[in-house]
Parts: C-alpha cells; sequence; structure tokens
C-alpha cells in the first residue's frame, strides 16, 4: 500500500474510532481511574489526530502551513464533538475540561513536530 493512501486511510479510522467513542454510551463500561483519567484519553487521542492530520496535510503545504491547520482543524473537531455530546446522547455532557485535553494534546503534537521538523524531512 502507498504512504499516502495508508496514511489517510489511518487518520479516516482515527476520525471515527473519536467520533465513535465521544458519542457513543459508555455507561457499561468500568471508569478511568485515577480521578480525571479520561482527560488524559482525550489528550491522546487528540495527540494522534493532531499527528496524522500534519502527516496528511504536509504533501499538499509547507510544514508550518500544514502545523497550523493541522491544530486549528484538531482543536474546532474537539469542540464540534463536546457540542455534539450534548445535542446527540443522553448519558454524555459536554465538558470545558475536555475541550482542554483535546486542545493541549494538538498543542504538544504540535511543538513535537516543530521541535524535530529537522528529523522529519521523510514526511513530504
Amino acid at each position: 500500500m502507498h504512504k499516502k493512501n495508508f496514511l489517510i486511510l489511518t487518520l479516516i479510522f482515527w476520525i471515527f474510532f473519536i467520533t465513535t467513542l465521544s458519542l457513543v454510551s459508555l455507561s457499561g463500561l468500568p471508569k478511568i481511574s485515577p480521578q480525571n483519567g479520561d482527560k488524559y484519553v482525550h489528550f491522546i487521542f487528540y495527540f494522534v489526530l493532531t499527528l496524522l492530520l500534519i502527516l496528511n496535510i504536509v504533501s499538499k503545504t509547507s510544514l508550518k502551513n500544514a502545523i497550523i491547520i493541522s491544530f486549528l482543524l484538531a482543536v474546532f473537531y474537539g469542540i464540534i464533538i463536546e457540542l455534539l455530546q450534548g445535542v446527540l446522547t443522553e448519558n454524555r455532557k459536554p465538558e470545558v475540561a475536555d475541550v482542554f485535553s483535546n486542545s493541549f494534546g494538538s498543542l504538544v503534537a504540535t511543538i513535537v513536530v516543530l521541535l524535530n521538523r529537522k528529523r522529519l524531512n521523510f514526511i513530504k
């Protein structure tokens, strides 16, 4: 499979994965510990999402633009998902803390890419 096809399929899967887990009832599953452990999950989800977005977008524009676009898309997506939880689900509610965890994961992914951009010259 070609690298670009693999990256786009991985991104599509990841978005589907986040959307599904964010909008389905998880009431039957055990609570994540420690306290506020779900914030770590939000962080990881959006860290990976931002990396995948950057890897997909960088072939179409500069790394700087790919980073900016990816960060903004991930943050916007996180906000939309939180709002949809309040509208489309009965047992989930939007939380500002989740938006911050999502955004922080995206920010850290952005910083990791910026700090390692010379090592990432293979992504074009």
